[in-house]
């Protein structure tokens, strides 16, 4: 056998137990070696070769009394490893510019720290216009659409700790300083599955923002697109979609599965 040849058949081998071990994952009560053999058109001989590889590195198990095999523990910490090391940053830097690029407004990317949201990044559209958000800078929850994303996934009373200790200062005359009123906005956010900010920081300003989640399911984070409130007003249906749309894709490739919550977009 030439070393081409050799090169080829190993690819063949890898990729088969690649297919192996996804068909594994995907069926949560496991499967057995017919199941697998005739799923993926393989000779039993191939596949049960391939799972006992899989087996003795812990990718896979065995259950004896079923006859079935499940995913193994050396699969989950591979998969949560990995998940540990995606940046939140690293991972939403593409898909932020591709929604500056495709809105024309300006997006950005902040976490919850503290009882106020932290901006990590941000794209100017070509739309843009100046605001008073700038990396590394900090603005309250209660008057920004991104502090409404990330608490409307927090516990009542973990809401009210943060406005109790926070306050709820107001900037313009559309803040939002009654507490009743906040946790009726938070719950319009949770069912209509993006936050919006309509001048209560800054006038001029309307801000739609969606939460982001990780592996855990929890939150981490949220992304906003901002731009002058009669354009944003203007564009909400298409702007709110490709807004959640682009959160979706971020916290899936942070290792959220959508049925860890409910989602009111199509998974792609």
């Amino acid at each position: 056998m030439s070393v081409n040849e050799h090169e080829a058949e190993r690819n063949s081998a890898v990729d088969r137990a690649l297919l192996l071990l996804e068909m594994v994952a995907n069926n949560k009560g496991g499967t057995t070696l017919t199941e697998m053999a005739k799923e993926l058109n393989m000779p039993k001989s191939t596949a049960h070769r391939l799972l006992e590889t899989l087996k003795a590195r812990g990718f896979v198990e065995y259950q004896e009394n079923s006859e079935r095999y499940i995913i193994g523990l050396k699969s989950v910490e591979v998969g949560v490893s990995g998940l540990r090391n995606l940046g939140i940053v690293d991972v939403a830097v593409y898909y932020l510019c591709d929604l500056a690029e495709s809105t024309g407004e300006t997006s950005f990317l902040a976490v919850y720290n503290e009882g106020e949201m932290v901006y990590l990044y941000k794209v100017e559209g070509t739309q843009s216009i100046r605001t008073t958000a700038q990396l590394g800078s900090r603005k309250p929850v209660h008057a920004t659409s991104l502090g409404k994303a990330v608490l409307s996934q927090l516990s009542l009373e973990e809401v009210d700790r943060i406005l109790e200790e926070k306050g709820m200062e107001r900037f313009t005359e559309h803040t939002i300083t009654d507490r009743q009123e906040y946790h009726e906005e938070l719950s319009k956010v949770r069912v209509q599955g993006y936050a919006e900010d309509r001048e209560e920081n800054e006038v001029g300003l309307t801000c739609f923002s969606v939460p982001v989640f990780n592996y855990t399911g929890q939150v981490v984070g949220a992304i906003s697109i901002a731009g002058p409130t009669l354009r944003m007003v203007e564009n909400r249906d298409g702007f709110t979609r490709n807004l959640m749309e682009t959160a979706l894709h971020i916290s899936r490739r942070l290792g959220y599965v959508p049925s860890m919550r409910h989602s009111s977009i199509n998974q792609d």
